[in-house]
C-alpha cells in the first residue's frame, strides 16, 4: 500500500477546517517525494498526462420552455463546472494487460463545519483520490484541488466503494475502503496510515455506508448476500463485527445498502430483485465475542422491479430504488411504516435488553416476519386482524417514477437525493450510460400541485363574481393573483381582445380580470378535472395546500405531500406493481385517466373557450411539458428530469456510476467510466 505523505493539515478542532491548503510548492514536493513524477500533476488545473482537472463546457438542457425564467437561486439545479481525468497505470496482476479503469464511488467529507470547503474521496479499483473544493464562485478558474492520493498495490485488491468515518477519540479523518478482496480498510488520512483491516465477509464487498447518527459504526455488503454492521471504536477492536444481517434474506450477490436518517433502519438489495429494509439494534457498548446474527428483515419484496436492484435509498420515510433494465428510479412507500414510532413492529423484532448480551457476546435475533417463498412481499409494520388477501390493505405503495433513458444493460449505476435541509430543495440527481447527468427538484411537484389548486380557487372566485354581475350587483371583489413557481418562465399573454383588461404577470403572478382571464381560469378547471388535480375534485384542500407551501419563495414539503398522497394511491392501484398476484397485491387497481387524454381535453377546452389561451395564460406546449415532468397524480407515469446536462464523452458513452452531493448541497459530483469525475455546481456565476 502507497499513500502521498500528509499533504493537508488536518485539524479536529470543531471551528477550523480539517482540511487545510497546500501551496503549489508543497504539492510538487510531496508528490517527487512520493516518486511520482511531477509532471504528472499540476496544482493550477492544466490538462496533463496522469491526472487532468479543467473547467468544463456542456450542453444543458432544461426539461421547459426555452424562454428564460425568473432568476430565483432557489430554484436553480446544478450547472457543470470542471471534470477530472485519471490516467490509472495499473494491469491485470495475472496477463499484464491494461484493464478499463473506472471511478465506482464518491463520497463528501460529512463531518466540516458550516462553510468549510468540501472535501471528496473518488475510489478506482487501485486508487483513492481525496480533493478539496475551493469555495469560489468565479466559473473561469478551476475549483477543484487535489489533497492526497492512496494507491493499493495488494494483487488482490480491486475496490469499488469507499465512506467517511473519524476516529472518536481524536476526531481525525478516517477513510473506509473495500472492494472484491472482500476486507474494509481504514485509513487515517491525516497520518497516512492502515488504522486496521475488518475482515468476514466471504465474498467481495460492493458498498459501504456510515451510520448518520454514529460515525464509528460503518456497514458493508457483499457477494456472501450478507450486510455486516462493523464498530470502529477501541472497545471492539478484538471483535469489530456487531451485527450480521443475513439468514434466507438474500439469495445473490447485493450490490446496494443504506441507512434511514435515524440510523435504526437499513435497506439493502441486489441481485436476486429483493428489497429488504431491516431494523438496527442497539449497538453494543461492552466488548463482544460474536455479532449478532439476524435472520429475517421487517419487510422485504421482490415486486417493485423486475430485475437486479443496484440502488436503494431513503427518502424520509419513502424509499428510492432503480434497477438494471428498468429505465426509471422509482419512489415508493411501506404501509404501516413509520421512523417515528417508539416500538418495533412486534415484541420478538429486536431482542429485548435483558436478554441481549449473555455474557460478553450477542446472541440469534429471533425472527419479526417468517420466511415464505411463496410469498413475494411480506412485512411486519402491518399487523391487521384481517388477513383476507382480498381485502388487506396493500404492503406498499407506488408513487411516483422518474425516467431515465439509455441504461438497458448497465447496473452499478447508484443516483443521489439531497435531503432538503436550511430552506434547500431536495434534489435527485442521476447519470445514465451515454452522457446525460439528470435533475429533479422534488419541491417542484407540489408548486406544481399549489399552483393548480390556485388556479382552480381564481376560477371559482371569477365564476362567483360573474354571477353577481348577472343577478346586478355590484362589482366589489379585488382581481385574483396567481403566484406562478419561481422557476416556471413568464408566459406570454396573446393579443387581447376587445374587452380585454387583465394584467399579465412575469413569473411572480398572473392577475385574473378579463374575459380572456375567466376563460384561462376556467381551463385550469378542466384541466385539474381531467388530470386528477390535487385531492378530491382536482382542488388542494386547506390541509393540502398548507403541507404544498403558501408561496414561491417557500419550500414545499414534498415527502409530506407524497406521504400524504400514498393512501389515496394505494386505493387507486391497490399497492404493487402491474402483474403482482392478488395474494401478495390485494384490491383491484382503479382506472387511471391517462396523461395524453387529459392534456388532449384541456387543449380542446381551451381552444373552444379562448383560442390561443391555454391554462393560467400558458401555452398548451408549455403546460404538456410541466405536467411530463410535475404530475404525481398517476403513479405509474414516469416524470421527466427538471434539467438535463449533456457532456462530450470523447469518442465513447460515458457510465455514470455514483453521485454525491456536498453536505451544504453547493456541489454534487458524479463519477464514472475511464476514471472520470463531473463537478457540477450550484449558486456559481
Amino acid at each position: 500500500m502507497q499513500i502521498c505523505r500528509d499533504r493537508a493539515n488536518l485539524c479536529p478542532s470543531l471551528d477550523q477546517p480539517p482540511f487545510a491548503n497546500p501551496s503549489r510548492s508543497e504539492t510538487r514536493q510531496l508528490l517527487s517525494d512520493r516518486g511520482i513524477d511531477k509532471r504528472h500533476f499540476q496544482a493550477n488545473g492544466s490538462s496533463l498526462s496522469r491526472l487532468h482537472i479543467r473547467s468544463q463546457n456542456s450542453k444543458e438542457h432544461h426539461t421547459m420552455p426555452t424562454n428564460k425564467a425568473p432568476t430565483s437561486n432557489e430554484w436553480d439545479l446544478p450547472k457543470l463546472r470542471a471534470s477530472i481525468n485519471f490516467q490509472d497505470d495499473w494491469k491485470d496482476p495475472v496477463s499484464g494487460e491494461s484493464i478499463a479503469h473506472e471511478f465506482f464511488d464518491v463520497k463528501f467529507y460529512p463531518y466540516n463545519p458550516v462553510g468549510a470547503p468540501p472535501v471528496f474521496a473518488i475510489a478506482s479499483k487501485k486508487h483513492v483520490i481525496i480533493c478539496r473544493i475551493n469555495q469560489n464562485t468565479d466559473s473561469s478558474t478551476n475549483p477543484v484541488e487535489v489533497l492526497k492520493l492512496i494507491r493499493d498495490d495488494d494483487d488482490d485488491a480491486a475496490n469499488c466503494s469507499c465512506c467517511w468515518s473519524k476516529d472518536m477519540e481524536t476526531g481525525q479523518p478516517w477513510l473506509c475502503i473495500a472492494g472484491a478482496d472482500a476486507k474494509v480498510k481504514v485509513y487515517d488520512v491525516k497520518q497516512g496510515k492502515l488504522v486496521k483491516t475488518l475482515v468476514g465477509h466471504g465474498g467481495g464487498i460492493n458498498d459501504l455506508v456510515t451510520s448518520p447518527l454514529t460515525p464509528s459504526l460503518i456497514a458493508s455488503c457483499s457477494d456472501d448476500t450478507t450486510v455486516r454492521l462493523w464498530s470502529l471504536l477501541p472497545i471492539h477492536s478484538a471483535q469489530p463485527c456487531m451485527f450480521i444481517l443475513g439468514g434466507d434474506a438474500h439469495t445473490w450477490d447485493l450490490l446496494s445498502i443504506a441507512f434511514h436518517d435515524t440510523g435504526r433502519y437499513l435497506l439493502s438489495a441486489g441481485h436476486d430483485q429483493t428489497i429488504n429494509l431491516w431494523t438496527i439494534p442497539p449497538c453494543p457498548s461492552e466488548p463482544v465475542t460474536h455479532p449478532l446474527v439476524i435472520h429475517y428483515p421487517h419487510f422485504s419484496t421482490k415486486e417493485i422491479h423486475n430485475s437486479l436492484v443496484d440502488c436503494v435509498s431513503f427518502f424520509g420515510d419513502l424509499i428510492l430504488s432503480r434497477a438494471c433494465w428498468e429505465e426509471t428510479i422509482v419512489l415508493w412507500s411501506i404501509s404501516g411504516f413509520s421512523s417515528s414510532s417508539s416500538s418495533f413492529p412486534s415484541p420478538s423484532s429486536s431482542p429485548s435488553p435483558s436478554s441481549s448480551f449473555q455474557g460478553n457476546h450477542l446472541p440469534l435475533s429471533t425472527a419479526p416476519t417468517t420466511f415464505d417463498p411463496s410469498k413475494l412481499t411480506r412485512s411486519a409494520f402491518w399487523q391487521a386482524p384481517d388477513l383476507n388477501p382480498e381485502t388487506r390493505p396493500a404492503y406498499f405503495t407506488r408513487l411516483l417514477q422518474f425516467k431515465t433513458v439509455d441504461c438497458k444493460g448497465q447496473f452499478y449505476m447508484r443516483f443521489k437525493i439531497l435531503h432538503a435541509q436550511g430552506g434547500k430543495h431536495p434534489v435527485l440527481a442521476f447519470c445514465n450510460a451515454r452522457n446525460k447527468f439528470m435533475f429533479w427538484d422534488l419541491s417542484r411537484l407540489g408548486s406544481w400541485q399549489r399552483f393548480l389548486g390556485e388556479l382552480r380557487d381564481a376560477e371559482e372566485e371569477q365564476e362567483a363574481e360573474e354571477k353577481n354581475l348577472k343577478e346586478g350587483g355590484r362589482e366589489g371583489r379585488r382581481k385574483r393573483v396567481v403566484e406562478a413557481p419561481g422557476w416556471m418562465p413568464a408566459r406570454k399573454m396573446p393579443r387581447r381582445t376587445a374587452g380585454a383588461t387583465g394584467e399579465g404577470g412575469g413569473g411572480g403572478g398572473t392577475t385574473y380580470s378579463s374575459t380572456a382571464a375567466a376563460a384561462a381560469a376556467t381551463t385550469a378547471a378542466n384541466y385539474n378535472k381531467t388530470t386528477g388535480g390535487v385531492g378530491s375534485g382536482g382542488r388542494a384542500s386547506g390541509k393540502q395546500q398548507q403541507q404544498l407551501g403558501t408561496g414561491t419563495s417557500t419550500s414545499p414539503d414534498p415527502e409530506t405531500l407524497l406521504s400524504a398522497s400514498a393512501v389515496a394511491a394505494g386505493a387507486a392501484a391497490g399497492g404493487g406493481r402491474p402483474g403482482s398476484s392478488s395474494r401478495e397485491r390485494p384490491g383491484s387497481r382503479g382506472s387511471t385517466t391517462t396523461t395524453a387524454t387529459a392534456t388532449a381535453t384541456a387543449t380542446q377546452t381551451a381552444a373552444s373557450r379562448a383560442p390561443g389561451i391555454g391554462l393560467g395564460g400558458y401555452t398548451q406546449k408549455q403546460l404538456d411539458e410541466w405536467h411530463d415532468q410535475c404530475d404525481i397524480t398517476d403513479s405509474h407515469k414516469e416524470i421527466k428530469p427538471h434539467k438535463t446536462v449533456t457532456v462530450d464523452g470523447k469518442g465513447q458513452h460515458f457510465v455514470g456510476r455514483q453521485v454525491a452531493w456536498s453536505p451544504e448541497g453547493n456541489w454534487c459530483v458524479v463519477v464514472g467510466n475511464s476514471n472520470r469525475a463531473m463537478i457540477f455546481q450550484r449558486w456559481g456565476k
